[in-house]
């Protein structure tokens, strides 16, 4: 009998709320819909592929977490004393054929597990973007991983990152976290101080990318993270992995193997900027048919504006008023950014009035002294979008004078022909190469690589 197979009958129970196990999730859960966007099954093949990883690393452990164990399946294969799984939602909890060394309690995982606890954390986290975390919990969970750890996660953090911190700080000194979660963190910014946690520790961190995404409609690609804590070095290497589990070492993180753009600040010359976020696009961008209704009125009321590119099909190099008028206004789009500043006229104000206060309960507006007033930002030269598909971004020069908004970027540059060499250096860039892809067929660009990518241009030019 190995040491790691239990001795005796552990009993497989799946205990109820109790004092002791507390289910308020620092405010996130009792959600119905924040319990359905991150209840997302992981195929038994892949469940096994996982384990099959795992135990590459050690041959069985100890006591295992799964922070969000959905319906306990990693607690059905593997070479284990104890599981433990964590889990929330209560339609989850109805599982009847749990080995007996294994226990699901109904609790947030962030308010019952104990540090240094556990030889191994294995599972598929909760994904659930920043925007629809509770302030509560983020303001909670990130006071908790910044006293156990003195670093402090970004904001913007998606709930997979707060459960990769846990699995850190939860497990032993010697132990292994192997979790099933988007590969973007190994290069976006929101995981920056995460990454410097795990390098500064000296762990070593493998990172296995699957060649088929084995979540269809999931709009990320996959990855299993490993993070041994017994080999040190603070090496990092990835691999690709095939539906069958077979595996290969990847040069880099990129699809082509070129090193990632780097991530460089902004110089005065020529530099990206994200698009503006008012505070709600159903709040503060209007289409044709809402502008005309309150009567409010253009360069004075509202500002020509682009939420997406997406629907631009046009070969040309210009957004000027004339597609501005055919893709945008003619077709129904959201195009009109509300103008706020120290003073409105009475037609403005009285749209503002109308706006009902569950649309606007954000944490933007709510932070505001004037919920809808705002600073204007400069008009970019040129606008792209920071999501792609094909090589790069759609990128056109911004004669309409519109503000970028959200996912649509703009560039600042000197001069109009410095934004004609990079506008054109973009085009013919393939840029998907040198940037970390989101999910198939989809990359995204962040702005300071794009920083990066227009540093090099300038560069070349001055050779």
């Amino acid at each position: 009998m190995s040491q790691f197979e239990s001795a005796g009958p552990v009993n497989a129970v799946i205990l109820a709320n109790s004092a002791n196990h507390s289910t308020q999730g620092y405010g996130l859960i009792d959600n119905e819909e924040y319990l359905s966007r991150c209840q997302v099954d992981t195929p038994p093949d892949i469940v096994t592929i996982v384990w099959t990883i795992a135990h590459g690393y050690r041959d069985g452990f100890d006591k295992v977490l799964d922070a969000g164990a959905g319906d306990a399946r990693f607690s059905k294969e593997g070479n284990y004393r104890e599981y433990f799984g964590y889990e929330l939602d209560p339609k989850r909890l109805l599982v009847t054929d749990l080995p007996q060394k294994a226990r699901v309690i109904r609790a947030c995982a962030f308010s019952a597990v104990n540090e240094r606890r556990y030889s191994l954390s294995i599972g598929n986290p909760p994904y659930v973007r920043h925007h629809d975390l509770s302030e509560e919990w983020r303001r909670n969970i990130s006071e908790w991983i910044e006293s156990s750890t003195g670093y402090k996660p970004s904001g913007l953090s998606n709930a997979y990152l707060y459960f990769l911190w846990l699995s850190i700080i939860t497990t032993s000194d010697d132990g292994l976290v192997v979790l099933v979660i988007p590969f973007e963190w190994v290069e976006r910014p929101a995981a920056q101080n995460l990454r410097r946690y795990i390098r500064d520790q000296g762990w070593s961190l493998d990172v296995y990318k699957f060649d088929v995404d084995p979540f269809p409609r999931v709009l990320t690609t996959a990855s299993i993270t490993v993070i041994d804590k017994r080999r040190s070095g603070g090496n990092v290497t990835y691999y690709g992995i095939d539906r069958s589990g077979v595996v290969r070492t990847l040069e880099s993180a990129t699809k082509s193997n070129l090193p990632p753009l780097n991530y460089q600040p902004r110089v005065s010359i020529a530099y990206a900027q994200r698009g503006l976020s008012p505070g709600g696009q159903s709040v503060f961008v209007l289409t044709e048919e809402q502008r005309l209704k309150f009567g409010l009125e253009i360069g004075l009321d509202v500002s020509a504006c682009v939420t997406s590119l997406r629907h631009l099909d046009f070969s040309g190099t210009e957004f000027d008023q004339a597609q501005f008028e055919e893709y945008y206004v003619k077709t129904g789009k959201k195009c009109w950014l509300i103008l706020s500043g120290n003073t409105v006229s009475d037609r403005l104000l009285k749209y503002l009035n109308s706006v009902p206060l569950e649309a606007r309960n954000n944490y933007t507006c709510n932070k505001r002294k004037v919920w809808w007033e705002y600073s204007m930002p400069n008009i970019p030269a040129l606008i792209y979008s920071s999501g792609f598909r094909g090589d790069a971004p759609k990128t056109f020069i911004n004669s309409v004078g519109a503000v970028a908004i959200g996912s649509v970027c703009g560039i600042h540059a000197a001069d109009p022909a410095i934004a004609s060499r990079i506008a054109t250096a973009i085009r013919k860039s393939v840029i998907r190469t040198e940037v970390v892809a989101v999910s198939r067929g989809f990359t995204k660009i962040e702005v300071n690589q794009m920083n990066a990518f227009i540093q090099r241009v300038l560069a070349e030019d001055s050779i």
